[in-house]
C-alpha cells in the first residue's frame, strides 16, 4: 500500500523527502519469518491461544474492526464517506469513455486514465428544492 509523504520526515531513522513514495509492505509484513513460524503455510490455527501484537499482523478483509480486523486508513475512509456520501448521492455526472485498465506494475495502482467524470451537476430534484420549486417558483406562487 503506497502514499506520498506530505512533508519531509524521519521515521525510525529513515529520512523521506516530501513527495517521496512511501510503501507499507503488507504482504511482507504478513509473511515475515522473524514474526511467523512457516510464514508461507496457510495455518489459521497459529493464532489460537496466541496474543498477536498490534503491529505484527495487518489483516485485510471481513470482520469486526473493534475486535481485531484492521485496515490501514479504515477510520479516516469511513469518516470521509460519512461526511460526503449524502452530498455525492445528490450529484448527477457523466463518465466518458476512458481506459480503466489497471497496471499491476505501477504503484500506486490506478486506472491508466485516472477516473474521469464530466458534466457534474446537482440532481434536478435537489436543484428544484434549493431554488424554491420547479422553474424557480417560490412557495408563495404555488
Amino acid at each position: 500500500m503506497g502514499a506520498f509523504a506530505v512533508k519531509d520526515l524521519t521515521w525510525q531513522g529513515e529520512q523521506m523527502s516530501e513527495g517521496a513514495l512511501v510503501l507499507l509492505d503488507l504482504y511482507g509484513q504478513n509473511h515475515d519469518g522473524e514474526l511467523w513460524e512457516r510464514p508461507y503455510v496457510f495455518d489459521p490455527g497459529r493464532f489460537v491461544g496466541v496474543s498477536v501484537g498490534r503491529d505484527d499482523l495487518v489483516p485485510q478483509g471481513g470482520g469486526d474492526p473493534h475486535t481485531g480486523h484492521r485496515c490501514a486508513g479504515e477510520a479516516v475512509t469511513m469518516a470521509i464517506l460519512r461526511t460526503l456520501a449524502v452530498q455525492l448521492a445528490q450529484l448527477d455526472y457523466t463518465v466518458p469513455r476512458q481506459d480503466l485498465t489497471i497496471s499491476l506494475r505501477r504503484v500506486p495502482t490506478r486506472p491508466r486514465s485516472g477516473f474521469i467524470i464530466s458534466d457534474v451537476r446537482l440532481r434536478a430534484e435537489r436543484a428544484d428544492l434549493r431554488s424554491g420549486g420547479p422553474k424557480g417558483q417560490g412557495a408563495a406562487s404555488r
